[in-house]
């Protein structure tokens, strides 16, 4: 059960970041120096949602 829970996580995390990107590269070409850091931090939130989800699995995981 639990590896079916990680899978689903691993799998919308790359979904949304995948179509994070495919956003973000549909712009203007003044726009792509705009939203450097806002892509950037939308990266970054990803990353920290990321390592918090695979941590609370592991916690509930040992907690059982």
């Amino acid at each position: 059960m639990i590896q079916v829970a990680t899978g689903l996580i691993i799998f919308f995390i790359v979904l949304i970041l995948i179509g994070t990107l495919m956003v973000a590269g549909k712009s203007d070409s003044g726009y792509d120096k705009k939203a450097k850091n806002t892509s950037i931090t939308i990266f970054s939130i990803y990353v920290v949602v990321s390592i918090l989800a695979v941590a609370g699995i592991a916690i509930y995981v040992y907690m059982i």
